[in-house]
């Protein structure tokens, strides 16, 4: 709201003063302030993939237990209620690992199981939408998570953004999820 008034005063001063540079920079900074905070709602999409030495039937059991996400996931904090039970429709919210932060929560939800392939989490809250779908591909004694996550509701400029950034610099979730699940025993 702020930044689309500030775009207005920008205006007002380029037609009072077409020629003045500062102008010119102040409606730029503006515009971008608008981009970055106005909710445009956009889609994107994160695609990324694992290899694990276990069985598809042990990835998919660890993955669909909310409560283990905290171990691999170091943006989540202690799942609530911590006893979810992998069934289509069941309900959890994640602890805010930020305390100096109030943040509303996401409410997340199964909305697909099919053992020992699919494990769809649906998230919902703070203006988007996050459909996250792990699949698992049977190796014999090594299996692929695939993630395969669409994000609705991001702001564009922050879609952009997080869509450049993921494909540049990888997350480092799935390689702690490789190393949780090779290293201890299940």
């Amino acid at each position: 709201m702020v930044w689309s008034f500030v775009s207005v005063g920008a205006v007002v001063g380029l037609a009072l003063y077409p020629l003045q540079l500062g102008y010119w920079v102040f409606l730029a900074i503006a515009l971008w302030g608008v981009a970055l905070y106005y909710p445009f709602p956009v889609t994107a999409r994160i695609r990324q993939s694992v290899t694990i030495d276990r069985p598809a039937g042990q990835v998919f059991e660890f993955l669909a237990r909310p409560a283990n996400q905290p171990l691999w996931n170091p943006r989540v904090g202690a799942c609530q209620p911590a006893d979810v039970p992998p069934e289509v429709g069941q309900e959890w919210t994640f602890a805010s690992k930020r305390r100096w932060r109030k943040q509303s929560r996401m409410m997340h939800r199964f909305s697909r199981l099919e053992p020992p392939r699919l494990v769809e989490i649906t998230a919902a809250g703070r203006g988007m939408s996050v459909v996250s779908a792990y699949i698992v591909e049977d190796m014999g004694e090594q299996s692929r998570v695939l993630l395969d996550a669409t994000v609705d509701g991001l702001p564009a400029v922050a879609a952009c953004a997080s869509s450049a950034i993921g494909w540049i610099y990888r997350s480092p979730d799935f390689r702690c999820l490789k190393r949780i699940l090779e290293g201890a025993p299940l």
